[in-house]
């Protein structure tokens, strides 16, 4: 499998209208015959950018174009992103070298007919490279490859010893555009690189009405700590209301699902300090505190002293919970996470109420001492002095180990750092996972949802999780759809920032413009420059960053997208200067007005499609995949590869589909799943997805690649006797149990011990199992074997693959250990695989929703089709056609891309569990 190349040098260029061929395009027919020969065999490589306005089949044109076989074209990677009604996509393609001319030819044609834009860059030839015709020289064509290979192998290898970091911001209010820079500005001078900048619709202010988030991606190099990236970004986002987490990427968007959550309880899961409402009950009043400047814990405690310790039942009857904490818990909760509560001003009783309130797992504090006479005593129990920080830190320590959690998987709501020395504050960064900031207090209208974003999940994911807690709760109303004339005209404050506010105002005059820019080197530094041009204008409040966005491929080609709006008299002022900056930087650029007043349409229901080919996606397929997407309208908005920088052997998709054409895209997607042989799978996004947390196996050519009872045959010398029942049940004479019955009857006599001992060895696991499994265990998946075959085969699969549980037939054994060719026990049946995997999630708290099943035979069908995510594996016809999902390729790592988990997600989550066995063998 080929590497994938990395970028290219910067090139200078100047506006990019829309390219006309160039004109040795135009004379390629003069090319000499000697050198079409030299050619012929040779390849190239070729990056084309498309962009201009969004909407459905934008895409499949241009693949269309490229998996013609005369242009002997190959798909290495792409990338796109969608800004409001604005797209840009971008290919990298390996292409014969002389058939070249031609494919650009098409794609610039096709371009203009769609009234698109189209530039095209060879990467490793230079800054000449852009815009101009493959080189003649077979030298140098060979120099490009060579330059794309040995960037790769170079990546590849810096990979290994750098830290790939989520950075999760967010402003109560528009992003201020010194924020943006400051950010930047550092991560480029640790010489880190910009992976990923991602800002959905859902993440502004205008539309969740909580805040404005913004989603990094961030490569940095060795050396470089989570503590130090936390500390220094915290420093300048503070002085604009800024909240930013660091996490470690495991190379998903969202948490993951085996984590720990650990809230304070003053001032975070309650609004205030529940001290206060102890003081209140008793008949102090708690003002006196903050005048005296002896606001802490232990002033507090001492002024209870003597007072009627039934005032804590009164506090913890009328305790109050911070807006969303409900919504919060319960979400985390169906989700699979342990909650836990750890507080330092609380008391048991109140405590206790919380814990109850919110469902939680733990809750821990230090509880106030009654004396004999019901009276505090001013001490806390088992006080313990200048300890407080390192208790807390113990408990986490403890939880973790209890949960079996990772501790980078543990993450941390509230001040819990407060206090402690910088030594144990770098600590606890660098140890743990996220510890996300959350003081009720300093915010106008606190609302816990807020913590959500910095976690990971995105608008879309928290508007659905509110959804779910409204039906819940009897209550449900539709998303709020929220326009842009709701947002008041800027105001700069005295420190300069530009923000906004909700409103029913709008912003006088004002435009909107889309800034489209490219580099070929993905230098972040050029990135700060261009928002370093901006803050003079935002600081005078004539522009403000609405959006912004970048998608990488192959980790330097960089497509970067800037939503701008300007107000005041010179609205070009800004825009003039950015673009001028560009030509300077050397990157490409070009730009279009928006309407600065629109209303924000619905979210629609994301889909999700998955296609999966080894040992790479060819061109016909993705051909016939967009063209079938495109037909039926369906809006494409983003490109994920799935598969490692080795190859490009799957990809996600994720679209807009109208409700009214799923099944005629899913029938699509079907047929051309069967004529090309390759894995291609529907869902909706969402919740559902992602959340998943439950997988059983059927055994048998699935987990592993024999039939059980078929080496029981073998080793009792009846494996043709056992042929014809299993052709005879094929043909339906037989049920299931008939012939079960009838071929456990031939292992009469055989024993036990040596007959499945023989056959345990000789167990060959289905590719893709181990890592599958272990992946899976990672995420924190509960994970079961459920057979219509043996148990001791059965139990050996769950030992060496790591699962919860085990469920198979039982054979009946005599006194000296010999089968007696009768089973005992219930029969493991199709009806009672259903039946043992609705049982596994109800012991588990699943819904069924978030299971995932996987199987081969007619017996998993009923298992398929109540699951979650029912997976027909390498299945005959009949279970193909039953289930809704399918997989032909005989590997079974491959169910990872179908939950939406990337080749680099598992390798990372794998790389991690080799860890853990490390220190476990050593300790």
């Amino acid at each position: 499998m080929s590497t994938f190349a990395q970028a290219a040098q910067r090139n200078p260029r100047n506006s990019e209208p829309e390219p006309e061929a160039p004109k040795v395009f135009e004379d390629s027919d003069s090319l000499s015959d000697s050198s079409e020969e030299d050619a012929a065999e040779e390849q190239g490589c070729l990056v084309v950018t498309v962009q201009g306005p969004n909407g459905p089949g934008r895409v499949a044109p241009f693949i269309a174009i490229i998996a013609k076989q005369q242009h002997q074209a190959r798909i290495l990677d792409m990338a796109q992103y969608v800004i409001e009604d604005a797209l840009v996509f971008s290919l990298m393609l390996q292409h014969g070298a002389v058939s070249s001319i031609a494919l650009i030819r098409e794609l610039v044609s096709t371009a203009r007919h769609l009234n698109l834009k189209i530039n095209f860059s060879f990467p490793g030839n230079g800054p000449e490279a852009r815009l101009q015709a493959p080189p003649h020289s077979g030298v140098q064509r060979q120099r490009r490859i060579s330059f794309v290979r040995e960037n790769c192998q170079a990546a590849v290898k810096a990979k290994a010893q750098e830290l790939t970091v989520a950075i999760e911001m967010l402003v109560r209010g528009a992003l201020p555009a010194q924020v943006l820079r400051d950010t930047l500005g550092y991560l480029s001078d640790t010489g880190s690189k910009m992976l990923e900048i991602k800002q959905s619709g859902g993440d502004r202010i205008v539309v969740n009405e909580i805040g404005t988030k913004l989603s990094l991606r961030v490569r940095c190099p060795s050396g470089v700590t989570i503590s130090e990236l936390q500390l220094h970004l915290q420093a300048f986002c503070c002085k604009y209301c800024t909240e930013v987490v660091v996490r470690e990427w495991e190379g998903m968007d969202r948490p993951n699902g085996k984590s720990l959550v650990v809230f304070g309880l003053s001032d975070v899961l309650c609004p205030h300090d529940v001290l206060d409402e102890v003081l209140c009950e008793s008949g102090i009043d708690p003002s006196v505190f903050e005048e005296t400047g002896e606001n802490s814990a232990m002033a507090k405690v001492r002024a209870l002293k003597g007072k009627d310790a039934r005032c804590m039942q009164k506090a913890a009857q009328n305790l109050q919970f911070t807006p969303g904490a409900h919504l919060v818990c319960q979400s985390l909760k169906e989700l699979g996470f342990r909650l836990a509560l750890i507080s330092n001003t609380g008391c048991k009783l109140i405590v206790d109420r919380a814990k109850k309130e919110l469902n939680l797992d733990y809750a821990i504090c230090r509880d106030l001492e009654v004396a004999e006479d019901g009276a505090f005593t001013g001490h806390f129990a088992t006080e313990r002095k200048d300890q407080t920080g390192f208790v807390k830190l113990d408990y986490l320590k403890l939880l973790a180990e209890r949960e079996g959690i990772d501790p980078r998987n543990v993450m941390i709501v509230g001040t819990f750092t407060h206090g402690m020395t910088q030594g144990d504050v770098r600590m606890t960064l660098d140890t743990y996972g996220p510890v996300i900031h959350f003081h009720a207090p300093a915010l106008q209208n606190p609302t816990l949802v807020s913590v959500l974003y910095l976690m990971g999940f995105s608008g879309s994911d928290v508007d659905e999780m509110q959804s779910r807690h409204k039906r819940v709760n009897g209550r449900h109303t539709s998303p709020k759809v929220v326009p842009e004339t709701a947002v008041l005209q800027s105001f700069k404050t005295e420190e300069g920032v530009l923000k906004f506010e909700m409103g029913t105002g709008t912003i006088p005059d004002g435009r909107r413009y889309l800034l489209r820019v490219r580099s070929e080197s993905n230098e972040l530094q050029s990135l700060v420059q261009l928002i370093e041009t901006l803050l003079p204008y935002c600081e005078a409040g004539q522009c403000s960053v609405d959006r912004i966005q970048q998608v990488t491929m192959m980790a330097e080609n960089a497509l970067i997208g800037l939503s701008l709006d300007m107000v005041g008299q010179d609205q070009q002022a800004a825009l003039k200067d950015i673009i001028f900056r560009c030509h300077q930087l050397g990157l490409s650029v070009d730009w279009d007005e928006q309407e600065s007043e629109q209303t924000m349409p619905p979210r629609t229901e994301q889909c999700i499609v998955t296609i999966v080919q080894n040992p790479c996606l060819k061109a016909t397929v993705l051909g016939q995949v967009f063209q079938a997407m495109a037909s039926l309208q369906v809006d494409c908005t983003r490109f994920e590869r799935l598969s490692d920088e080795q190859s490009f052997a799957a990809l996600q998709i994720t679209a807009a589909v109208p409700p009214v054409s799923e099944g005629d895209l899913r029938a699509k997607l079907l047929a051309i799943s069967k004529e090309q042989d390759v894995d291609i799978a529907f869902q909706r996004d969402g919740i559902d997805r992602w959340g998943r947390r439950m997988i059983v196996f059927d055994m048998d050519s699935t987990l592993i690649q024999q039939e059980v009872i078929d080496e029981l045959a073998k080793q009792c010398g009846v494996q043709d006797t056992v042929g014809e029942i299993t052709e005879r049940a094929m043909r339906g004479e037989l049920d299931f149990f008939q012939s079960l019955k009838e071929r456990v009857a031939l292992l009469k006599g055989h024993n036990s011990e040596k007959l499945f001992g023989a056959v345990k060895r000789n167990l060959i696991f289905t590719p893709g199992a181990l890592q599958l499994c272990r992946t899976l265990k990672h995420l924190g998946y509960k994970m079961a074997v459920i057979s219509g075959g043996f148990m001791p085969c059965a139990r050996e699969v769950q030992q060496k693959l790591g699962l919860d549980y085990a469920f198979a037939n039982t054979l009946e054994t005599d006194k000296d250990g010999a089968l007696t060719g009768l089973t005992v026990g219930a029969v493991v049946t199709p009806e009672r695989k259903q039946a043992l995997l609705e049982m596994i999630a109800q012991v588990e708290g699943c819904d069924m929703r978030q299971t995932v099943a996987v199987g081969d035979g007619s017996n998993d069908i009923p298992m398929l089709m109540s699951a979650g995510l029912g997976i027909a594996f390498c299945a005959k016809p009949k279970v193909q056609a039953a289930a809704e999902f399918r997989v032909n390729n005989k590997d079974l790592s491959t169910v990872l891309f179908l939950i939406g988990l990337s080749e680099t997600a598992a390798q990372r989550l794998l790389d991690r569990s080799r860890e853990d066995d490390s220190m476990t063998h050593a300790v």
